[in-house]
């Protein structure tokens, strides 16, 4: 009897033991390694990144708020992103011209660092990103990376529908691994808005601070891009409350409204050559009450877009 208690002792002790060593063990592995979610926009500036058989341009988008202030990934020296299309996909034959952004998270916000974006020579179904200098975090001015413009050479599927991308993060440090984002191929191209940050010297326009009853810093430009459709100019003009439409040739083709705590809009009047791009621009004024705000532009039958306004108070 004796003996099988000090047996069952004894026993204890090992399992004991061997607990213990698998938990420092557990503590001195490092976090395990994950891609980010990711979805599938629209490149600002093209309407028929995702139309059938049209060439593929469009924006991969990680799981970060595009708020500056909110710290987006850190990537090493040396980091590979990998996307494989599915064999939907039709590569082109005659040297493809591939070209990329790698983005803080808003139009125009590239981060400066270089990188190289080549077709795969034995698998042309593979488009590889290569991040040749790091990436840091400082927000707001630098937070990140939270999205990759890409260009490819092929040709989108030509029945509309939802694809799966595979991106793979090879040597990226906590990013490292794989993950799939979706990209939803509609029958023809689409009315495409977004903000435009180019007026300003490539500033953020999209999140913006300002105090009660003044004016937000940056006016918010939109680019407004058409397909298929011959135009001379794109316009605002005021509407009911603080509505603004767009207008194509004076023919109504989309809104601009607000949602949140009351902001009041107002249009810059441009010239015949921003009116011929498609830019328009558009004034916001905070009310009195704090709190978030939301422009949201929008096209019939086309994308939508949302620019933040953060009121604060005295």
């Amino acid at each position: 009897m004796l003996q099988c208690v000090q047996l069952n002792a004894f026993r204890s002790v090992i399992l004991l033991a061997a607990g213990a060593a698998g938990a420092i063990m557990l503590a001195a592995a490092p976090a395990r390694a994950e891609a980010p979610v990711t979805t599938v926009g629209y490149q600002p500036m093209v309407s028929t990144g995702l139309a059938a058989k049209q060439p593929f341009e469009a924006w991969f988008i990680f799981d970060k708020s595009p708020d500056p202030a909110v710290p987006g990934y850190a990537v090493p020296v040396g980091a590979t992103v990998r996307f494989t299309f599915p064999k939907e996909f039709t590569p082109l034959a005659d040297n493809p011209h591939l070209e990329g952004a790698l983005l803080y998270g808003w139009p125009h916000g590239a981060v400066p660092v270089t990188f190289s974006i080549t077709q795969d020579k034995t698998e042309p179904h593979i488009v590889i990103v290569r991040i040749d200098q790091a990436i840091s975090v400082d927000p707001p001015g630098r937070p990140g990376l939270k999205a990759i413009h890409v260009r490819t050479g092929e040709l989108n599927p030509s029945s509309p529908g939802d694809y799966p991308v595979e991106i793979e993060f090879i040597d990226a440090g906590a990013l490292t691994g794989k993950t799939t984002a979706v990209a939803h191929i509609t029958s023809r191209p689409v009315p495409n808005i977004a903000a435009y940050n180019q007026l300003h010297q490539s500033k953020d326009e999209d999140w913006q601070r300002v105090k009660l009853g003044s004016e937000a810093l940056l006016p918010i430009d939109f680019l407004v891009t058409l397909p298929n459709e011959s135009r001379s100019s794109i316009s605002l003009t005021p509407a009911s409350g603080s509505t603004l439409t767009i207008l194509s040739d004076g023919k109504p083709i989309g809104s601009i409204t607000t949602k949140g705590v009351p902001i009041v809009l107002s249009s810059q009047i441009f010239g015949p050559g921003f009116s011929r791009l498609g830019i328009v621009e558009v004034h916001a004024k905070a009310g009195t009450t704090p709190g978030s705000a939301q422009i949201v532009a929008s096209l019939d039958g086309g994308t939508q877009y949302v620019v933040n306004l953060i009121v604060e108070g005295p």
